[in-house]
């Protein structure tokens, strides 16, 4: 290491501190080895893997599958996990959203792998799960190596960092004060040398607690535009979009309270006039009372959610305007068949009369297809007022729309009262609740005799509905595929329906903030389940 005067250490303590304090010895170097997971389920590709990163002198872990890997995470801590997209059982995205869930383990980087899902949404659905990177086979061996190292770096730093706030928490008040001065100049001196550091293209910097920037990697220009000079000692809500800086004050002041990092997006103020939006990562040394910041520009990102949005509610639009316009000529078609058979029959032959019968039968299809698609698109547009509701008089509704088909099936609709309290809205979680009792009353082998058995549950300030049915349950694996819009496990002349039911059930629900979920297995029945937010 270069020896440096203290005074030539600049931002961070003042010329007359660094005198007063009596030179010490730094605290060591943190050098242990750190831990590298890889997924994969391929013994080849693991193997090649474990080659190729072995010169790195580090542990690396390897893991068969997805649930391995969660059990390597539960016991160690990782400095980053290489895991490939398409495995069996937990593929790499379900394994990393798992990961997401976990404290320890929210912000463990994730490099994915990939050699089939190329397309971009894949590609976006990765960075949704907080990847720090998305890699194509066949590997460039170099880059996959230079990229490992850098998480290798910014492991032990965090190490080293942490191992110094545990000494100086332990020093008495001058030797606390003297390790403090002497973590700053090392800090300084390593930040201004540190290759990561300089190289990366994430924004990355040290603030103080009143956010003034006191550290700048270079990506800090080639983002926003703005010279490090204008950048460096100025304040960071200075540069931040006036409608988000409330938001940036307010992680500001949690960081200062004890919060143990801050995760948030913003928009920020580029030199030549423009915005960009940049997904912030920030964690405080409150020894040292600094904020060490990361920041990753996802302003593509967002300009393709924005396109997106746009393009579903056009979609939106088109589908509301062209189920409503079709009605009418569907009408006319449905009433002239209607007339012909009430009318005609005498004079036409049986193919006749039976062509006609299929007309009407078609029509009518297709205008309950219609009516399920303009319920859907409803559930796209209107605002929904969400209130506390009781769910006896939600029930109560269903059943009597339901009223003639449960007669007409001899069924059997228990209700076990009484039942809890929900917030929501009342029109759509009517239609939801029908649309699952009709379901249940549908879909039960030939002979039986429909028995569903509702109920409620209350946790915390949750509340689930309960759905259970004698039909002919589903197997696992279409489990959430029943959900998506005309979406059929059997055909129509099997079991009728429009194959838009459930897509209303799960649509109704995330526009009440809730959620909707099955236990069943084939022959076994089925178990639907409806959770929403419990009245204050």
């Amino acid at each position: 290491m270069n020896t440096t005067s203290p005074t030539a250490v600049t931002g961070l303590i003042p010329p007359k501190a660094q005198k007063q304090v009596p030179p010490v010895t730094p605290p060591a170097r943190w050098t242990g080895e750190v831990n590298i997971l890889l997924v994969d389920d391929r013994r080849d590709k693991l193997t090649a893997l474990e080659a190729l990163l072995s010169g790195l002198g580090q542990n690396l872990v390897l893991a068969s599958s997805g649930q391995e890997a969660l059990r390597h995470l539960l016991k160690d801590e990782f400095a980053v996990i290489l895991m490939d997209v398409n495995m069996p059982g937990l593929d790499g995205f379900e394994t990393a959203s798992l990961i997401r869930q976990r404290k320890s383990t929210e912000h463990t980087p994730i490099i994915f792998i990939s050699s089939i899902n190329t397309h971009e949404t894949h590609i976006f659905k990765g960075y949704s799960l907080k990847a720090v990177d998305y890699i194509f086979a066949p590997i460039i061996p170099e880059i996959l190596k230079t990229k490992v190292e850098v998480f290798i770096e910014l492991h032990r730093k965090t190490q080293e960092i942490k191992e110094q706030a545990e000494q100086l928490l332990q020093l008495a008040e001058c030797e606390n004060f003297r390790r403090l001065t002497e973590a700053r100049e090392k800090l300084e001196l390593e930040t201004s040398r540190n290759r990561f550091f300089t190289l990366a293209t994430d924004m990355l910097g040290v603030a103080s607690f009143e956010a003034d920037l006191q550290q700048i990697n270079p990506a800090w220009e080639k983002v926003l535009g703005h010279t490090e000079e204008k950048l460096k000692g100025s304040n960071i809500f200075e540069h931040v979009h006036p409608g988000d800086r409330p938001d940036l004050v307010a992680s500001f002041s949690n960081l200062k309270a004890g919060a143990a990092s801050a995760n948030f997006e913003n928009r920020m103020l580029c030199h030549d006039g423009t915005t960009r939006w940049i997904s912030w990562t920030m964690v405080p040394f409150v020894a040292e009372q600094l904020v060490y910041i990361f920041g990753r520009d996802i302003t593509p990102r967002k300009k393709v959610e924005q396109a997106l949005q746009e393009t579903n509610t056009e979609l939106e639009s088109f589908s509301y305007t062209v189920s409503h316009d079709l009605r009418a000529p569907l009408r006319a078609m449905q009433g002239f068949a209607d007339a012909l058979l009430e009318d005609y029959a005498p004079s036409l032959d049986p193919t006749g009369q039976d062509y006609a019968r299929r007309i009407v039968t078609a029509a009518r299809r297709m205008d309950t297809l219609i009516q399920d698609l303009l319920v859907y698109s409803r559930l796209n547009r209107n605002e929904l007022l969400l209130e506390p509701l009781q769910l006896d008089v939600i029930l109560n509704d269903a059943s009597i729309q339901l009223e003639n088909e449960i007669r007409t099936k001899n069924a059997r609709v228990e209700i076990i009262h009484p039942l809890t309290a929900a917030c929501g809205h009342q029109g759509t979680l009517v239609q939801v609740c029908t649309n699952l009792i009709s379901n249940a009353l549908k879909f039960v082998p030939s002979g039986v005799v429909p028995h569903v058995r509702i109920w409620a549950e209350k946790s915390g300030n949750k509340c689930k509905l309960f759905f259970k049915d004698n039909g002919i349950g589903i197997a696992p694996e279409y489990h959430q595929r029943i959900f998506r819009v005309f979406e059929r496990l059997h055909g129509v002349e099997t079991y009728p329906g429009t194959g838009i039911g459930l897509a209303i059930v799960r649509k109704g629900m995330e526009r009440m903030n809730g959620t909707v979920g099955l236990n069943s297995e084939p022959d076994q029945g089925s178990t639907f389940w409806l959770e929403l937010s419990a009245p204050e």
